[in-house]
C-alpha cells in the first residue's frame, strides 16, 4: 500500500502577502501605488499578448504553462495594489469570496480565521464545469474590470468608499481565480510558484549563494578559488590585440574584436570571469585553465566539454550585444536588468549543472562583468588586472603599470 504524502498547509492571502511584500520596489517610492496599478494592468495585457502569440505561432509552450506565470506576476502586482490602496490581503480575500458566492448562488456567510488561496479554490472547483469551457470570456471581463481600474486612477483622491475599492480589487481577484481554473491552474499553485520566482530573481537578505560544483572533485580540477588574470592590449593602432597573463603565463590566445566595428569584444573574457566568481561556473576559464574534471568523464564530457564551453560563449556574445545597445549596462543597478534577457540566458543553461543558480547571481555575475569591462577599456587604461575571489564572490580591477606590460 502506498504512503500518503501530507498535504502541505493552505497558503494564506496575508502570508502571500508578507513574503511578496518583501520584493516590492514600489512602496517607498514617489506614484508607487500609480506604478503598481499600471503594473497590474501590464501584466493583464502581458498574459493577453502571451497566448495570443502561442496561438498565432503555435509554439510547442502550452497555454498553461504561459497562463500560469502570467498570472502569477498579476496577482503579485494586484495584492500590492490592494494594500497600497488601504486594503488588507483579509478584507481582499473576504470580498473574493463573497464575489465567488454570489456569482454562483451560493449562501454568503462570514467564515472564521484567515482567508487562504485554497479557499478560492475549493469554491470554484465545485463549480468547475461552468468555469472551463468560458476562458476567452472570463479573459475579456479581466481585461475590462483592469481597465476600469486603471481609469480611476488613484484610487485614494477619489470619493470611493473602503467597502467599494475592497469590492472592486476582490471582484478582480476572483476573476484571477476563475481565469486560473479555465486553464486548469489552482490559484494556490499559481500563488506558490510566484513566491519561488520572485526569490530566484529578487531574494533580499535571503539571497545565499549555493555552493562552488567542483568542492568535492581533486585541487587540480578545482576553478582556482583566487585568479589574478591580466589584461594586456598590444600591437599599433587599428592592429591591436588583448593578451591574457596569469602568474606571470599567457593563457590562451590573442584575441582582437572579431568585428567590422571596433567595440573591445577583446576584452570579452572577463564575463567568463564573473561566471566563475557568481556562478562557480565557467566551461571556457577551465578549458583555458586546463582544469577539466578528467575523473568522472561524464562530467568532462558533457558539463566541461564543447557544447558547454559553445554555449557559455554563446551567452557571452548574445548579452554583449544586448549591452552594448544600452551604455554597456552602466546605469542599470541591481535588481533592475532585464527579466527577460535573465529567463532566456537561464532557459539556455537549462540541463547543465549551473541551472541550479537563480536568476539573481546571473544577474550579479553579468554587471559585475560589464561594471569590470567598462574599466577595462577606458582609454586610461586599456587593460588592466582582474581579481576574481571566488569565495567572497567578487572581481576587483586594478590597473597595470606600463612597465608590467
Amino acid at each position: 500500500m502506498p504512503l500518503a504524502i501530507p498535504q502541505r498547509p493552505p497558503l494564506s492571502l496575508a502570508l502571500y502577502a508578507t513574503t511578496a511584500g518583501e520584493t516590492d520596489r514600489f512602496a517607498k517610492v514617489p506614484g508607487g501605488a500609480s506604478k503598481l496599478t499600471f503594473g497590474f494592468f501590464g501584466e493583464v495585457g502581458g498574459l493577453l499578448a502571451a497566448l495570443k502569440k502561442v496561438n498565432r505561432d503555435q509554439l510547442l509552450e502550452s497555454e498553461t504553462d504561459v497562463a500560469g506565470e502570467e498570472i502569477g506576476d498579476a496577482l503579485w502586482y494586484l495584492v500590492a495594489m490592494s494594500i497600497a490602496q488601504g486594503v488588507n490581503p483579509q478584507q481582499l480575500g473576504r470580498h473574493c469570496l463573497a464575489t465567488l458566492r454570489k456569482r454562483f448562488n451560493e449562501c454568503d456567510h462570514d467564515g472564521q480565521g484567515e482567508v487562504s488561496f485554497r479557499q478560492i479554490d475549493g469554491i470554484i472547483a465545485v463549480h468547475n464545469s461552468d468555469v472551463a469551457p468560458r476562458c476567452v470570456e472570463l479573459l475579456s471581463e479581466l481585461a475590462r474590470i483592469s481597465g476600469e481600474v486603471v481609469g480611476h486612477g488613484d484610487l485614494n483622491q477619489l470619493s470611493l468608499g473602503h467597502s467599494t475599492k475592497a469590492d472592486l480589487f476582490g471582484q478582480l481577484l476572483a476573476i484571477l481565480g476563475l481565469v486560473c481554473a479555465s486553464f486548469l491552474l489552482k490559484l494556490e499553485d499559481v500563488a506558490q510558484d510566484n513566491l519561488v520566482k520572485i526569490y530566484g530573481r529578487w531574494p533580499g537578505a535571503s539571497g545565499t549563494y549555493r555552493g562552488t560544483f567542483d568542492e568535492n572533485y581533486p585541487v587540480h580540477e578545482r576553478l582556482p578559488r583566487i585568479l589574478p588574470m591580466e589584461f594586456i592590449e598590444r600591437g599599433v593602432v587599428d592592429n591591436t590585440y588583448v593578451v591574457q597573463r596569469l602568474h606571470g603565463v599567457h593563457i590562451g590566445n590573442r584575441l582582437t574584436d572579431n568585428s567590422n566595428e571596433n567595440d573591445d569584444y577583446r576584452f570579452h573574457d572577463v564575463f567568463h570571469l564573473a561566471y566563475a566568481a557568481h556562478l562557480g561556473w565557467s566551461p571556457v576559464i577551465r578549458a583555458l585553465l586546463k582544469v577539466k574534471r578528467k575523473s568522472v568523464p561524464a562530467v568532462d564530457e558533457n558539463e566541461d566539454g564543447a557544447r558547454a564551453i559553445i554555449i557559455e560563449e554563446g551567452i557571452a556574445t548574445w548579452i554583449f550585444n544586448h549591452a552594448k545597445r544600452r551604455c554597456f549596462y552602466e546605469d542599470v543597478e541591481q535588481g533592475k536588468l532585464d527579466y527577460g534577457l535573465l529567463k532566456q540566458v537561464h532557459s539556455m543553461v537549462s540541463g547543465y549543472e549551473v541551472d541550479a543558480c537563480p536568476l539573481w547571481q546571473w544577474e550579479r555575475a553579468i554587471l559585475d562583468g560589464f561594471r569590470i569591462f567598462r574599466e577595462l577599456r577606458k582609454p586610461c587604461h586599456r587593460g588592466g588586472l582582474v581579481l576574481v575571489n571566488m569565495n567572497d564572490h567578487t572581481l576587483t580591477f586594478q590597473p597595470l603599470s606600463r612597465t608590467a606590460e
